[in-house]
């Protein structure tokens, strides 16, 4: 296949056009981990407060939609995390996405690609049978089958939604390619300029949704040495086969981790005024990038706390709330950021 005709292909295959007809402000909800409780909690509640006044607008589920260890086939329990997002979507009128983190696929596990296909279903039925979402007769579990994406959706015909599955990347057992994985790997990237380069010839806005953050002063942040050590580059390694390996896997020192956020920025980098949203570590946080603006909002059902010492320069940080981040954007080409948290007042961020 000739390069023109790949690429070509590629965004009839990656890219959809199911967006709002409004007019106006729209928003984006983004809001992450949401999956610890089996009963919508405070961070949801008022999550489904907001959609329902406002259905000139998206939401997108950051990952980890289900806690432990994703959907068992057939599992009350666990099907129970996951239908406390949804319930609070049945009369919503908005657009609804859905993005995998590691805990959905099955905490890194050898089972993982089947929970995420049994989640994707779910999520894709229950949409479609006891919703009024304006997407519910198309995607809603993005990217699908088990795939990396980039996936593309244009929310309106200013706004470019793009889904990535980071931890594709980080899966060590089976998970589906397009050919190898390396081949995967190469057309993800390709692709994901090729959507960026699309966005700024149509002066587009872009919003980035996966579910591993680029930058973030949480948890995952830290080093963790010299275990990272002992478990990639020497015999001991054996005990991360063992599971312990995972417990060291999800963080931005991991060296498969390094790789990823280093392309994906090395990307990102080359455009400007992109906001690319994340969840993994369970606060909100806001962090300003050389070109672009990084959103951590991971605190839709659980929380973990902030360094004590910053290591990226945020405008913005709570570990204390559970919440969701709000992105508001103007026909104008501007747009506002709103931190929720439970509790508390909205607060927009200045200069975000």
């Amino acid at each position: 296949m000739k390069p023109i005709s790949l690429i070509l292909f590629l965004f009839n295959v990656f890219s959809l056009s199911v967006f709002s007809q409004n007019t106006g402000n729209y928003s984006v909800y983004l809001i992450g981990d949401a999956g610890e409780d089996t009963l919508s909690g405070k961070a949801l509640l008022m999550l489904q407060d907001e959609l329902l006044k406002n259905t000139n607008s998206a939401v997108v589920f950051l990952g980890d939609n289900i806690y432990p260890a994703g959907l068992k086939k057939n599992d009350r329990k666990s099907a129970a995390h996951l239908e406390s997002e949804l319930t609070i979507l049945n009369k919503y009128k908005g657009q609804v996405y859905f993005i995998p983190g590691n805990h959905d696929w099955a905490e890194q596990s050898s089972s993982g690609l089947k929970r995420i296909k049994n989640q994707e279903k779910y999520v894709s039925e229950y949409l479609k049978t006891k919703s009024s979402i304006a997407n519910k007769n198309n995607a809603t579990f993005l990217p699908s089958d088990g795939l990396p994406g980039p996936t593309s959706v244009m929310l309106n015909k200013n706004i470019r939604l793009i889904t990535i599955d980071t931890q594709w990347f980080l899966h060590r057992h089976k998970k589906n390619k397009t050919g190898s994985k390396k081949n995967t790997e190469r057309l993800f990237y390709i692709h994901l300029d090729s959507l960026l380069n699309v966005a700024k010839q149509n002066n587009e806005q872009v919003i980035i949704t996966a579910h591993h953050p680029m930058f973030s002063n949480g948890q995952h942040s830290k080093n963790k040495q010299p275990t990272r050590f002992l478990l990639n580059k020497t015999p001991l390694g054996v005990f991360g086969f063992m599971g312990l390996y995972r417990s060291y896997s999800q963080d931005l020192a991991q060296p498969k981790y390094r790789r990823m956020r280093g392309r994906i920025l090395i990307i990102l980098n080359q455009y400007n005024n992109i906001i690319y949203a994340s969840g993994h570590d369970h606060n909100l946080q806001c962090i300003m990038g050389d070109n672009n603006r990084y959103i951590v909002s991971g605190a839709g059902s659980k929380l973990s706390p902030l360094r004590k010492k910053k290591k990226f320069d945020s405008v913005f940080q709570e570990d204390k709330k559970t919440g969701f981040v709000k992105v508001v954007y103007e026909p104008n080409g501007l747009h506002t950021t709103i931190v929720y948290r439970a509790g508390e007042e909205p607060k927009q961020i200045e200069g975000f």
